[in-house]
């Protein structure tokens, strides 16, 4: 099968209710806070931990990103701050993601079995950084 690397598909922009519905809804944190509004108590995120499933609905889960956006913008978070995140496959991880992306910041997620060397690697060009931790005083 060969492509023709000319063809061009135009995908015509909306219009009207369509245009006015989606237009506000182009960020994920936007996508958020729509849905607590539109399904707070909505299962929104489920989680297995021990073997017994967790689950946040839209409401909570808004909740938990607010929370962590506030805690982020009274440590001096700033839009264009980049947060690196190092943690787990976890509801937590996106919501820190989420919280930074409110607060219009770059979130930085690195794997936490990452050596040394990966984590500087990613984390070099991100300067002025802000690494939070977990651990003994930070609640978990």
């Amino acid at each position: 099968m060969t492509r023709d690397s000319d063809a061009v598909i135009e995908i015509p922009p909306l219009t009207g209710a369509a245009a006015a519905y989606f237009a506000p809804l182009d960020t994920f944190p936007k996508l958020l806070l729509a849905h607590a509004r539109q399904r707070p108590d909505r299962a929104a995120m489920r989680e297995k931990d021990y073997g017994i499933w967790q689950s946040w609905s839209w409401a909570e889960l808004a909740a938990q990103v607010e929370a962590l956006a506030a805690g982020l913008a009274a440590q001096g978070f700033r839009r264009g701050d980049k947060l690196a995140i190092i943690g787990d496959n976890r509801p937590r991880l996106y919501w820190a993601i989420a919280a930074t992306q409110a607060l219009g910041g770059v979130p930085v997620p690195v794997y936490q079995d990452s050596i040394a060397e990966e984590v500087a690697y990613v984390l070099r060009p991100c300067r002025g950084t802000i690494c939070p931790r977990r651990g003994p005083g930070t609640g978990r």
